[in-house]
């Protein structure tokens, strides 16, 4: 006598747990359409690239590169905060047309965007979804280089997927060989312009440290060739800079957790996480990772939240579209809820594999 079996009534492939999925997809389109309405007609397109372009053009007029004013007057441009030397490759692009430039910005982005979406094993279908989703086209349309870090991000830590099945493929960071130069200087780019994201690095600090510092030898002799153009002076002033963006009383600092917690607990776990990303092992190190760098980044704005898609695609796939509904609020209550919800699942599947998606072939 033959008895038949079937998947359990909420399990991966059951009907019910088919229906919910399709349920919460067709929800999550519908919220990812609704926001993306406004985002693309109230703001202009690679509208964050106009904050670098007039720096440049007030360090090439010998004016003020890092004013203070936006951190008083939201009715200013948002204040400059990336590192001088970036001022000298930025500079060029004053003299042509903004709009130009920033269209062609645009599209550079857009394009990362889908790569990163195909190296992450999203199919085809899927990734319309995943621009639309709010933390990601929200730094895709404003032009946001958090794009491009998170390219460098996915490429280092996930290798061209065998299938686009939504299972990527890390990279066996504990495999010989597996760490190398490349593998540094894409972890350095990460933390280039924002130096809360220097997690990526250390992870690969603790594997490899020769890759590690080859991976910083680029972005030391970027700045080297720059310095005589730029001056010591001026990374003076973006420090100050860079200290006002850390003021809780700053309202465009976003929900950062660094707005609720007093600055000594937040520094504690800022440092907690470096120590935890040197001593992550695994698969999953990746994943991991992005989380880390989303907890603690002292500026929290939408396209942060794009470090959370790694780690969606670990949990059963009902919590990560209820997080994608959720992050795509443009509300803080939104925003920490899924994030609570995709860090509270990756925890929970260390003890309780179910509430993991199954691997490939599983």
């Amino acid at each position: 006598m033959t008895v038949a079996t079937s998947a359990p009534l909420l399990g991966p492939g059951s009907r019910a747990t088919t229906a919910i999925r399709a349920a919460l997809g067709l929800v999550a389109v519908a919220v990812f359409i609704t926001q993306a309405i406004p985002i693309v007609t109230t703001f202009p397109v690679a509208i964050d690239l106009i904050i670098p372009l007039k720096a440049a053009e007030r360090w090439l007029d010998g004016g003020v590169v890092y004013v203070p004013d936006g951190f008083t007057n939201l009715q200013v441009l948002p204040p400059f905060l990336y590192p001088p030397f970036v001022l000298p490759f930025v500079a060029p692009f004053t003299f042509l047309p903004e709009l130009a430039v920033r269209v062609a910005w645009f599209g550079l982005t857009l394009g990362l965007a889908v790569l990163v979406c195909r190296r992450l094993a999203i199919p085809w279908w899927v990734v319309p979804g995943v621009l639309l989703w709010s933390p990601m086209l929200g730094g895709v349309w404003g032009g946001n280089i958090q794009i491009a870090l998170f390219a460098a991000f996915v490429a280092a830590f996930w290798q061209s997927p065998r299938s686009q099945d939504l299972h990527p493929d890390p990279v066996d960071l504990e495999a010989a060989g597996a760490v190398t130069p490349r593998t540094g200087v894409l972890a350095a780019t990460v933390a280039s312009v924002k130096i809360s994201q220097v997690q990526a690095w250390l992870a690969v600090v603790r594997r490899s440290p020769r890759s590690a510092l080859l991976g910083l030898t680029p972005w030391i002799a970027i700045v080297a060739v720059t310095l005589p153009l730029v001056g010591i002076g001026l990374y003076g002033s973006w420090l100050e800079q860079v200290a006002r963006a850390s003021d809780p009383t700053w309202p465009a600092m976003g929900p950062s957790l660094l707005a609720y917690w007093p600055r000594v607990v937040f520094i504690a776990l800022t440092i907690g996480s470096f120590a935890v990303a040197m001593l992550l092992r695994g698969p999953e190190t990746g994943a991991w990772l992005g989380l880390l760098m989303l907890l603690v980044t002292p500026n929290m704005h939408d396209f942060n939240g794009v470090f959370l898609l790694p780690a969606m695609l670990l949990i059963r796939r009902e919590f990560a579209l209820l997080a994608a509904i959720l992050t795509a609020s443009y509300t803080a209550e939104g925003l920490w809820l899924g994030i609570a919800i995709v860090v509270g699942a990756m925890l929970a599947g260390l003890r309780w594999p179910a509430v993991r998606e199954p691997v490939r072939g599983v």
